[in-house]
């Protein structure tokens, strides 16, 4: 932990804007205070339970003289001893609001850790083929929500089923992309099968970006009420559009 994170944690005033509720807040600022005040009222429910059963040696003073007699004995002895407790209560709250709590730990852990060099995908974070596939990744992510702002019916059934077709047809990207990594990390100077690759998935980032953008006009259509007939031949250019990465043969 650094310097300054762990001046983060040293005001415990500070940290119970994240940890903690009002009763530990409370013990907190004045621990010592809080007991006191639940020592004297114990002590005086025991000098009213006194009164009430005084001892043989009592029974002869009325039930006030009881009263008073443990009041005046009891509750100063029970506000030093529940306040000396108190002491210790409110050091153990402060020092519990200066912990970090579980999100910070994460967190803190997580900024230590060297940043991987690799995208959650897999792939080469900032190379060739991440990037290539990122884009075909975001076409379909626009196709998926131009999809899904659709009214039931035949034409949102079709692309549903042209958006299967082309989660398949991702997830085939990914695996040339992944080896396109293996073969030629840097993306540069490439030749015979990474040559290849780079050219079917150029091809597929434009496939995935013009199919993207012929459902969104689909929608339009059909948004207007028009009918599915009407749009058939828009819906069979589309299919035709979708990238064919699963016949590379690769």
């Amino acid at each position: 932990m650094t310097r300054h994170q762990a001046g983060r944690f040293d005001d415990w005033r500070a940290r119970m804007a994240v940890r903690g509720g009002p009763l530990t807040h409370a013990v907190a600022r004045a621990g010592w205070a809080v007991l006191a005040v639940v020592g004297v009222v114990v002590m005086t429910v025991v000098a009213m339970v006194w009164a009430i059963n005084p001892s043989e040696e009592a029974t002869d003073n009325g039930p006030a003289a009881n009263f008073m007699g443990a009041f005046i004995l009891g509750v100063p002895f029970g506000a030093v001893v529940f306040g000396l407790i108190g002491v210790a209560v409110q050091y153990a709250a402060r020092s519990w609001l200066r912990t970090p709590t579980a999100a910070e730990r994460d967190t803190a852990r997580a900024a230590q850790r060297p940043a991987s060099p690799y995208t959650d995908d897999g792939l080469l974070a900032g190379g060739r083929w991440a990037q290539s596939y990122e884009r075909c990744a975001a076409s379909l992510r626009s196709f998926h929500t131009v999809v899904t702002t659709l009214p039931d019916g035949p034409g949102r059934n079709w692309l549903t089923d042209v958006g299967s077709t082309l989660d398949d047809e991702l997830r085939e990207a990914l695996r040339l992309a992944k080896l396109g990594d293996g073969l030629a990390p840097d993306g540069h100077a490439i030749a015979g099968t990474p040559r290849r690759i780079a050219d079917l998935l150029t091809s597929a980032e434009r496939s995935f970006a013009q199919t993207a953008d012929r459902a969104a006009a689909i929608a339009l259509d059909l948004r207007k009420d028009t009918g599915f007939e009407a749009v058939r031949a828009q819906l069979d250019t589309l299919a035709a559009q979708t990238p064919h990465l699963r016949a590379s043969g690769l």
